[in-house]
């Protein structure tokens, strides 16, 4: 079976303009669809600014789904708040997701803002804690490599063959492995016996400062992350998923141009 083409609702199409002309979602997603993409990942904050049920209507006026809704939350937090929002994040996700056909959430916002053994334990701890949340819905959880907490290809393995049992699988993010400093191909290879989605980002540019590790994405495809050998990988293991381009700072021409390229590679 082909790998479907999606792309994350982000970055320079996050605020729904194109050549200068806002647009509402049920303008914006069928310029998408004709460009050649054919499903979406949606953060919880587009759900929150439109309406679950007005995003579910632009989608299928589009011919359109949803392949991954975003549960934004900190699951490390302790405190009695930290928990009770991180809690009711994931009760009105999988709602959310449910409402949009969503095969799968994705949990975001644990891992860029800790780090540490301690913080690794916990965020173990809590996944397992939601993990049977999903049991009977039809969907399920993955994360991602990102932020200090979880930026290596090891740290997903250790994630992902402690929690597989019950059910956590994982998306990695092959330009994150290259902000990381981390072989990609190496990593993708290593991570796809759990790997049921893919986010797919290409950087331009890498720099250090005071310490922190930064980046600009390029134009996929045409940047430092090798996707052609990744790409490779993934095709000659069958897989038959979405593979999510990331859109950064990109222009519209940009936009069109990765879209273009992550098309003509996954054919």
């Amino acid at each position: 079976m082909a790998m479907t083409s999606g792309i994350m609702w982000m970055g320079s199409i996050a605020g729904l303009e194109w050549r200068g002309e806002k647009m509402d979602p049920a303008g914006y997603f069928p310029l998408l669809k004709g460009m050649g993409v054919d499903t979406l990942d949606i953060f919880a904050r587009s759900a929150d600014d439109w309406g679950v049920d007005t995003l579910k209507s632009a989608l299928d006026a589009a011919d359109m789904t949803c392949a991954c809704y975003y549960i934004g939350c900190d699951l490390v937090k302790s405190d009695p708040e930290g928990v009770a929002a991180a809690d009711e994040a994931f009760v009105k996700g999988i709602e959310n997701a449910q409402i949009l056909g969503a095969p799968i959430c994705f949990t975001a916002g644990t891992q860029h803002g800790n780090e540490g053994e301690e913080a690794f334990q916990r965020y173990i701890d809590r996944l397992r804690e939601k993990l049977p949340m999903f049991e009977g819905t039809g969907m399920q959880l993955v994360i991602e490599n990102a932020g200090k907490l979880m930026h290596t290809a090891a740290d997903l393995k250790r994630t992902a063959e402690a929690l597989e049992d019950d059910g956590l699988r994982l998306c990695p993010d092959t330009g994150n492995f290259t902000l990381w400093r981390q072989d990609e191909v190496e990593a993708v290879e290593m991570l796809m016996p759990w790997s049921i989605h893919y986010h797919m980002k290409d950087y331009g540019e890498l720099w250090e400062k005071d310490g922190a590790l930064g980046g600009r994405e390029a134009i996929f495809g045409e940047g430092l992350t090798p996707v052609d050998e990744c790409l490779d990988l993934i095709k000659a293991a069958g897989y038959d998923g979405v593979l999510a381009w990331e859109p950064g700072t990109q222009d519209d021409d940009g936009v069109a141009q990765s879209i273009k390229n992550m098309l003509e590679k996954m054919c």
